[in-house]
């Protein structure tokens, strides 16, 4: 029996599969994208030093909100 004649009967149960195997796919790429991304900001971090206020680590202006004033 193929894929295709079981999710002609159980077609929930075909969709499920199909995401998992989706997600499993996808998510060696999405994770390692990601440290390699944590890796290259902590040596930015490192190199350049932290910004100063008020900006965040990206770059970022942060605005004091109404209540800290």
């Amino acid at each position: 029996m193929s894929f295709f004649e079981y999710a002609d009967h159980h077609s929930i149960d075909a969709v499920v599969l199909a995401a998992v195997a989706c997600i499993g796919f996808i998510a060696p790429f999405r994770y390692g994208f990601r440290a390699y991304n944590r890796y290259l900001r902590s040596k930015n971090i490192a190199a350049h030093g932290w910004p100063v206020p008020p900006l965040d680590a990206d770059g970022d202006v942060i605005y004091p909100s109404k209540d800290d004033e």
